[in-house]
């Protein structure tokens, strides 16, 4: 199989989110998208006051319709600071014959080389830098890969699409004071919003 790894904070989970799944599952030919949101750190709760499990609620809720997309608890689960090279070995465990693709925003993939055992990572899955149109071409990427990583250079591609600008600070900003967010969030997502007073 191949599969995608999709990881962030989600909080919450929008249409923006969504599109990145869908386009990546397209461009990609994924079999599975694994959504993996991020263990809260005690300053984030005390701003947005959004529990880990509230999180992976409305995940699971967004892509409840889709039966290629899993949302995991792992790094919630693990607790603290949760460092990718972890997280992909942990995978890599469960899913030893399967290709693994970790999906990289643009604006992160020219820092990669200075995470937390990045050489780890590319040896456990491939990087997908997912990139709007015009952001970094293949030429930029190679030289970004033979720079850095001239042995592993094979394992990074590139998608691209048009995202949505769309941010979920400015969501939870329009749910604060009162503002319309349709078309912004899932229906569902919305509701389980209003049932727990999330972001008021």
């Amino acid at each position: 199989m191949r599969i995608g790894i999709f990881g962030g904070t989600f909080d919450p989970p929008h249409a923006g989110h969504k599109k990145y799944a869908d386009e990546v599952k397209g461009q990609l030919s994924l079999d599975r998208l694994i959504v993996i949101p991020t263990a809260t750190p005690p300053h984030k709760q005390k701003q947005t006051g959004t529990s880990s499990e509230d999180r992976l609620n409305m995940l699971k809720l967004l892509f409840s319709d889709d039966g290629r997309v899993e949302v995991s608890d792992m790094e919630i689960v693990r607790g603290g600071r949760s460092y990718t090279f972890e997280t992909v070995t942990l995978l890599r465990g469960q899913y030893p014959d399967d290709e693994l693709i970790f999906m990289l925003g643009s604006d992160m993939l020219l820092s990669f080389h200075t995470w937390k055992n990045p050489d780890v990572i590319l040896e456990k899955v491939k990087i997908c830098a997912v990139t709007r149109d015009g952001d970094i071409d293949e030429a930029a990427l190679g030289e970004y890969a033979e720079k850095h990583f001239p042995e592993q250079k094979d394992r990074f591609i590139i998608c691209t699409f048009e995202p949505i600008e769309l941010s979920s600070t400015e969501i939870r900003e329009k749910i604060r004071n009162g503002e319309s967010v349709d078309g912004l969030i899932d229906g569902q997502v919305m509701e389980y919003i209003k049932e727990k007073e999330l972001y008021l």
